[in-house]
């Protein structure tokens, strides 16, 4: 239902959920941001199937086909709109390429190509960065929290505004994703690439050495090789530093227990987990809870303050 403005009675075309289950999507005559904080989700599609890993942002809409097929300890937040909420003169109707609109608005019904214009390999599915996370999630949360508020007479342009950020910042991740697809054939053959898609899909579970030497049969020393090439480190450490990502974002994120963090991430001690988080990352996981934000990701060294 669209959203009741209680200072000047009128509907406004957006809807805010900060509780989404994905079980009532598309919208109609709506296009919808996802934000995946927690948990994972396996989905159809556009009878494609994909398993969605936290964090993550989805951006669909009405021409979607979609379908959750599982959920596991999923936690998520969607806001759903109309096009014309970004620009009076976007419709459904007119956001094909052979439609003429006015140049000064081309660039804004290119950003919705992420919601409307879905094929092949591409199904509006963005893998966020702990950076790109704590973005996104902060405009969409303070988005939420404006909706249920209307403050004052001026909230839909404070939400209209922090709307076209939001899609800024995920249209910079969709260039770059659309830059990418000029190596799409020569990264599908590589075994980098190959291994490192399989973690991220597989983190939760049992991956050894071994295993990822089968998936692209290679012999240990040579994957290793090409990991240090292309990646400055051994592929099971690329897989602890991964978990450890994944660790930082359900620390900061969730109330789950430390325990159940380090089994969620594919840790079978919770023991060695604790040791291998402070090692890494120069503060114990309880510690890291007390302050997360206060802290950076990951990224090859020790932890540092922001």
């Amino acid at each position: 239902m669209p959203q009741t403005d209680r200072h000047k009675k009128r509907e406004i075309p957006i809807e805010f959920d900060f509780y989404n289950t994905l079980d009532k999507l598309p919208v109609e005559k709506r296009c919808t941001i996802i934000m995946i904080s927690c948990g994972s989700t396996t989905i159809k599609i556009n009878e494609h199937f994909q398993t969605v890993n936290a964090p993550a942002v989805l951006c669909i809409s009405q021409y979607d086909k979609f379908q959750c097929i599982e959920k596991t300890h999923l936690s998520a937040k969607a806001f759903h709109f109309d096009p014309w909420y970004i620009k009076a003169c976007l419709r459904f109707e007119n956001l094909d390429d052979d439609i003429s609109i006015d140049e000064k608005y081309v660039y804004e019904r290119n950003m919705l190509y992420m919601f409307t214009k879905h094929s092949g390999n591409f199904q509006g599915i963005f893998h966020l960065t702990p950076q790109q996370y704590i973005h996104i999630n902060e405009l969409m949360l303070m988005i939420g929290a404006e909706t249920y508020a209307q403050s004052d007479d001026y909230w839909t342009c404070r939400i209209r505004r922090m709307l076209r950020q939001t899609i800024n910042c995920i249209y910079d991740i969709y260039v770059d994703q659309r830059k990418l697809k000029f190596y799409e054939l020569s990264e599908n053959t590589n075994p980098v690439t190959i291994c490192t898609d399989y973690i991220h899909a597989n983190y939760q579970n049992d991956i050894t050495l071994n295993s990822l030497c089968e998936l692209v049969h290679l012999n240990r020393t040579t994957l290793n090789q090409r990991f240090k090439q292309q990646l400055n480190c051994t592929c099971i450490e690329y897989l602890l530093h991964y978990r450890l990502k994944i660790a930082q974002e359900l620390l900061s994120n969730t109330n789950l227990k430390i325990e159940e963090i380090s089994s969620q991430c594919g840790f079978k001690y919770g023991s060695y987990f604790n040791r291998q988080f402070t090692k890494c990352l120069g503060i114990s996981p309880s510690e890291f809870r007390k302050n997360p934000t206060g802290y950076s990701s990951f990224e090859g060294g020790k932890v540092r303050k922001l």
